[in-house]
């Protein structure tokens, strides 16, 4: 089992690769993504592209360390998994954390073939191989709604609607 750790996190119960992005001050913070994949090299060259692109991303290369990760940091935006893993499925991943917070977003991503029923849960699908192009504009769609309404609470809850005076 590979489990990474940044020089900020010490505690052998909370070992897991953290992003530099990540501030757990009071100050704005970008949308937090919790990444599973057991391939190291997908997992390190999608998470490299996602905090490029300015998310703070928590990654683990399996489902119990991802439990343990949701578990502990206050905040996950939307979970991105494989599918297919040793162990525990994405899928079985992905009911596990909608059973403790419902709304979360799912974007599950494999190189398998995958039947569909997805629609139902509100999830969302991304075949391998992707062009981080394509992983970028899932991502953005999906968490667009969330960043908005972090927006709105942001500014005090003025936010701007349309039609409104």
């Amino acid at each position: 089992m590979e489990i990474f750790t940044d020089s900020r996190q010490k505690d052998s119960r909370t070992a897991f690769e953290i992003s530099a992005n990540h501030d757990s001050s009071s100050k704005p913070s970008p949308s937090i993504i919790l990444l599973v994949d057991d391939d190291a090299d997908i997992r390190s060259l999608t998470r490299t592209f996602l905090e490029h692109e300015g998310y703070s991303v928590f990654s683990s290369g399996d489902a119990d360390r991802a439990v343990q990760i949701f578990r502990n940091v206050p905040q996950i935006d939307l979970l991105v998994t494989d599918l297919y893993m040793p162990g525990r499925s994405g899928m079985e991943l992905a009911q596990e954390l909608k059973a403790i917070w419902r709304d979360l977003p799912v974007l599950l991503i494999s190189g398998g073939q995958f039947d569909g029923g997805l629609e139902e849960e509100g999830w969302s699908f991304l075949a391998k191989p992707f062009r981080l192009p394509e992983l970028l504009g899932e991502v953005h769609r999906i968490l667009a709604p969330v960043e908005a309404r972090r927006w709105t609470e942001e500014q005090g809850g003025s936010g701007w609607t349309a039609g409104g005076a």
